[in-house]
């Protein structure tokens, strides 16, 4: 089972006109995407793991709380809809987007598929961890009768 990995993402690059990736010294393989969405993906038995770090949570103790209990809250509502899982990394308390995927029936545009369906969820969490896409309420009305 080992290497359904490196044979997909070598299709993957052929099919897209891309650099075939190397692993590093962990036998990891690194995915740019768009110029910013970094994906690192690995097989480990006959599964095959895609991960990134989106972002990480304030350095305020009392808004990365209100942060995380915002971002659980948005996790939970989308885990019918989605495979990818938002945790935090207890190596670095970054925020960490993981999927996995099993290698044994693993075909090139399942693979694509799903690096399709992460990148999307990657830049989602990357919008709300950084503030892009949250709202904040209209304020309130105040009127005066004479």
């Amino acid at each position: 089972m080992a290497g359904e990995l490196e044979r997909r993402l070598e299709q993957f690059a052929a099919r897209w006109g891309l650099d075939t990736p190397k692993p590093d010294e962990q036998n990891r393989y690194d995915l740019v995407l768009d110029g910013s969405l970094r994906i690192t993906l690995f097989q480990s038995g006959d599964q095959i793991y895609l991960e990134s770090h989106p972002g990480s949570l304030p350095a305020d103790p009392r808004q990365a709380g209100e942060q995380l209990g915002e971002l659980l809250r948005k996790q939970l509502a989308g885990l019918e809809r989605h495979e990818e899982v938002l945790s935090m990394d207890t190596s670095s308390d970054d925020l960490l987007l993981f999927r996995r995927i099993p290698a044994r029936t693993l075909e090139l545009a399942d693979l694509e598929k799903a690096i399709e369906a992460f990148s999307n969820r990657l830049e989602f969490w990357a919008r709300e961890l950084s503030g892009g896409s949250s709202r904040q309420a209209p304020l309130p009305m105040h009127i005066v009768f004479p």
